[in-house]
């Protein structure tokens, strides 16, 4: 997906970044209303094929995902 330019809305600037944080988590819900209509690439659904193939295989492998995040944020220290 190639990034696009898009016009800032009206007095976004202006928040404060806990405000703009805010305002994107606001419109990401707006459009999250309707699975269904998000575009998703056909290389990502075939990377989560490929993990659930992985995970199918070999379920005990498998972690909690805020065992890897904890892990991730470990290495970033």
């Amino acid at each position: 997906m190639a990034p696009t330019s898009i016009s800032e809305p009206a007095g976004f600037s202006e928040l404060s970044k806990s405000d703009q944080i805010r305002y994107l988590q606001d419109l990401w819900d707006r459009i999250a209303e309707k699975p269904g209509e998000i575009p998703v690439p056909e290389s990502q659904i075939r990377l989560a094929e490929d993990r659930l193939a992985v995970y199918r295989r070999k379920p005990d492998q498998a972690r909690p995902a805020y065992e890897v995040i904890d892990r991730l944020e470990k290495m970033n220290r």
